[in-house]
């Protein structure tokens, strides 16, 4: 018995040994197996900008890889059990290898750069809890093994590239309880499998590209929290028991999709709903004043939907709001007073409604607000002073309303505001001077006021980006301080009473993208007859938009103009009396797309260095004093599609290469001195809509291919010597006509004295409006003569060209009562029935009447 019990332990002891080194032996065989995984994905690391990998997994200088940065490992068998290398800008592929991490239980490689498809290898990782895989740049489809994994309770792969359908076979993922696949290119529907996932309580699948209906199934997972579907497709209403199968929202965000129907009243059962985001479907009807009992709301969006009636009252018991958004809807009424009671409100937003009344004192109350928009809607009355208590306040939109008085100086009290905009309101007096001080500033935006004085000598705006002051009332001059604001990008002046000289300091604004100053009283250093402001500018190396117009500079072009921004794609010049050549240097402006320097008094010839400008898609030189030939250097301009050399003095012939700029539409060379014939090559220019070489001495025939032209519809071939055939002739008369052509050419193809009464009717509005028929702004519902006689309704300061009187809307009655009398002339020729018209004679006489009588009244008033 002692015998056989001997050799019993023996053999057992003899069997334990060797299963003691057989386990040995295994473990450190698998930590072999863990740590080349690692080695072979470090080596398809392609990039490790700050080292991550390369300074510390290392076998010779860090054998131990559960020491290895992002790994961490179990304390019982020593085995890789998480892999963490998120936010380590890694960039490279994930190798199938990492599949033999078996005993890996979570794995984040959130916000790296890696790429190509999601391994399949990785369906073996059986101990698989958590996968990040965010913010990369993954491809390929959603995979379908996930079902492969029993212990798997987070997905997360948002902000990839993947593509395809939700795989159906999530839905076996029974322990599953947060999946986020936002922001990638998925389509199809939500899967009616999800309805499986019993544990779910976070569902993330904004911005992506899904359609359908929105599952009924999602609202049986009693333990959803949180569901997020904004930027989809998805349509469909929402059930009347919705808040008793979700029983623990606490967030449900469905906007960007195309819901429809009215917001069910029964949302107040949802308790904990603490963020609710509805905006831009298609719900219609009134919100339910219900919604004021969800007490709990932190964030409410419903805009960007088409209810109708009033803002409930209730909404102002909602004590614990933070973000109360209703802008992009009709609603009409005031803002409840008891909205201003929510002390807790952060951004409060109602733009674009129709919202009437005055904005209440009580906004004051707001102490929390830091966002504040009303933009466009019907607010009167004035701004009140206590907004200058919203000390928190960033951003402030009160623009396209009908607000009246001065801006309060109180707002030089907002030491956080970084956006004030205004524009488009009736606000009168002066600018407070303190807000030209406010160190946060970002933006200010007064545009479109009747605002008046002058700005401050003083400027200290260090943060200021954009600065909007046009179309108002200021004058004096404009600030050398101006400066003081460096990181300006915009700076609008235009359409004010600005005068004296452009300070050169505007040079030092070296972000400067964008300068309108166009339309003001604006002039030269009296020092120099170059624009020495223009040299300034080079200095402005980001510079975009130059617009100058409409001064009265009466100066020279400097050859520094070559050396403005390669980024200036518009140089606005037109109406401000430029002498001198246009300098050969503006061909290095090779950004340039629009060259607008009609209406001056440029002499000398067309640089032919035009031709280096690519992009030229607009050039405007009519209405000076040029000579020479037209270079045919122009012809290399490939993208060109407006050429106005209009009223020169340019001869020669016309360029035979003009015929190669397949992009142009509009060539208008009349009243030149141009000779020759006209090439046959411009008939071939089918997009041509806009052609005149009137007033010159071309001469030969009028060829047939002018049919060609089909979508003209204005020629002017007249004052020339073209001959050909009468019915030729008369059908060319005819061509040279449309866009000035009475409507019976149109019905019934007459051609009469009546006809051309109505041409001349059509010539008095283009003369006194500086619109021609053929702008873009007229189509064939809008007409030049519609647009007139529609602003005629109201007053002729609405059409007129106020470049005519130089005053704005400020006419005396002797100015008024000649441009009515003009208007009224024209309208007259452009009756549609011909025999109502004037004939021509008698047109004349009462246009010479009413000359006489404007100059006499002039004469008399200067004598008093």
């Amino acid at each position: 018995m002692n015998t056989n019990y001997r050799m019993l332990l023996f053999a057992v002891l003899l069997f334990l040994m060797s299963s003691c080194k057989a386990s040995s032996i295994t473990t450190v065989s698998n930590l072999i197996t863990d740590q080349q995984s690692l080695i072979v994905l470090k080596d398809h690391i392609t990039s490790d900008p700050y080292k991550f990998l390369q300074r510390n997994w290392s076998t010779t200088s860090n054998p131990n890889i559960c020491n290895w940065i992002g790994v961490s490992c179990g304390l019982k068998h020593q085995r890789v059990t998480a892999l963490d290398l998120s936010y380590m800008d890694l960039s490279g592929t994930i190798p199938p290898d990492i599949g033999n991490l078996t005993f890996l239980a979570s794995l984040d490689l959130t916000s790296n750069k890696f790429h190509g498809i999601i391994p399949e290898e990785l369906s073996g990782l059986c101990r698989l809890e958590k996968i990040y895989l965010e913010s990369n740049n993954f491809t390929g489809v959603v995979p379908s093994w996930f079902e492969s994994l029993p212990k798997l309770r987070t997905i997360s792969l948002k902000n990839n590239s993947l593509v395809g359908i939700i795989p159906i076979s999530i839905g076996n993922v029974r322990k599953l309880e947060i999946l986020s696949l936002a922001y990638n290119y998925l389509n199809g529907h939500i899967p009616e499998e999800l309805g499986n996932l019993s544990k779910l309580w976070f569902l993330d699948l904004k911005y992506n590209q899904l359609t359908g209906s929105i599952s009924s199934v999602i609202f049986n997972l009693s333990e959803l929290k949180r569901v997020h579907l904004t930027g989809n497709g998805i349509s469909g209403t929402l059930p009347l028991d919705m808040c008793d199968r979700l029983p623990k929202l606490e967030g449900f965000f469905i906007s960007q999709n195309q819901f429809f129907g009215q917001i069910p009243s029964t949302l107040y059962k949802c308790k904990t709903l603490q963020y609710l985001s509805l905006s831009f479907n298609g719900f219609d009807g009134s919100i339910p004043r219900e919604i004021g009992n969800l007490t709990m709301l932190n964030w409410l969006y419903l805009g960007g939907n088409q209810y109708t009636g009033s803002i409930p009252l209730e909404i102002g018991n909602l004590i614990n709001l933070e973000i109360l958004n209703l802008k992009n809807g009709s609603l009409t009424g005031v803002i409840p007073s008891s909205i201003y009671n929510i002390s807790s409100l952060r951004m409060l937003d109602f733009s674009f409604n129709k919202l009437t009344g005055n904005i209440s004192s009580s906004v004051g109350n707001l102490l929390s607000l830091q966002e504040f928009y009303l933009t466009e809607n019907m607010f009167t009355g004035s701004i009140p002073r206590e907004i200058g208590n919203l000390t928190l306040l960033k951003l402030l939109y009160l623009s396209s309303n009908n607000l009246t008085g001065s801006i309060p100086d109180e707002i030089g009290d907002l030491q956080n505001l970084e956006k004030l905009s205004i524009h488009e309101n009736g606000l009168t007096g002066i600018i407070p001077f303190r807000i030209f001080n406010m160190s946060t500033l970002k933006m200010l935006d007064l545009t479109q006021n009747h605002l008046s004085g002058s700005l401050p000598s003083r400027i200290y705006l260090p943060n200021l980006e954009e600065l909007y002051l046009g179309g108002n009332e200021l004058s004096g001059t404009i600030p050398s301080s101006i400066s003081n604001a460096s990181k300006l990008t915009t700076l609008s002046l235009s359409s004010n009473s600005f005068a004296g000289s452009i300070p050169n300091t505007v040079g030092n604004l070296r972000l400067l993208r964008h300068l309108l100053l166009g339309e003001n009283n604006l002039t030269r250093e009296s020092s120099s007859v170059e624009l020495n402001f223009i040299s300034s500018l080079t200095n402005c190396q980001h510079l975009n938009l130059l617009s100058i117009s409409l001064n009265q500079l009466n100066g020279v072009l400097p050859k520094s103009v070559g050396n403005l921004s390669s980024f200036l794609t518009k140089f606005e010049a037109f109406g401000c009396k430029l002498k001198g050549e246009i300098p050969y240097e503006i061909g290095s402006l090779i950004g340039l797309e629009a060259i607008l320097f009609d209406n001056n008094e440029l002499t000398g010839q067309i640089p032919p260095t035009l031709q280096r400008l690519n992009n030229l898609a607009r050039l405007y030189l009519e209405h000076n004093k040029l000579q020479g030939s037209i270079p045919n250097e122009l012809c290399q301009l490939k993208n060109l599609g407006d050429l106005y050399l209009s009223d020169n003095k340019l001869n020669g012939s016309i360029p035979v290469c003009l015929g190669d700029l397949k992009s142009l539409q509009r060539l208008y060379l009349d009243s030149n001195q141009l000779h020759s014939t006209i090439p046959s090559s411009l008939w071939s220019l089918t997009d041509l809509i806009g052609l005149n070489l009137s007033s010159n001495m071309i001469s030969g025939s009028i060829p047939m291919e002018i049919q060609n032209l089909k979508q003209i519809t204005e020629i002017g071939l007249s004052w020339n010597k073209l001959f050909g055939e009468e019915e030729h002739m008369a059908q060319t008369g005819t061509l040279g006509t449309i866009g000035y052509m009475a409507p019976e050419y149109g019905t019934e193809g007459i051609v009469s004295a009546e006809g051309d009464v109505y041409s001349f009717g059509i010539l008095l509005l283009e003369t006194f409006t500086r619109k021609r028929p053929t702008d873009e702004m007229f189509c064939a519902e809008l007409t030049l003569r519609s647009w007139v006689n529609e602003g005629l309704q109201g007053s002729v300061i609405e059409v007129i060209d106020t470049n005519l009187t130089n005053k704005g809307d400020k006419l005396t009655s002797a100015e008024l009562q000649c441009i009515s009398s003009v208007f009224g002339l024209a309208m007259n020729c452009l009756t549609d029935t011909p025999k109502e018209r004037r004939n021509i004679a008698e047109a004349l006489g009462r246009l010479e009447t009413t000359r006489n009588k404007f100059v006499a009244e002039i004469e008399a008033a200067k004598n008093l």
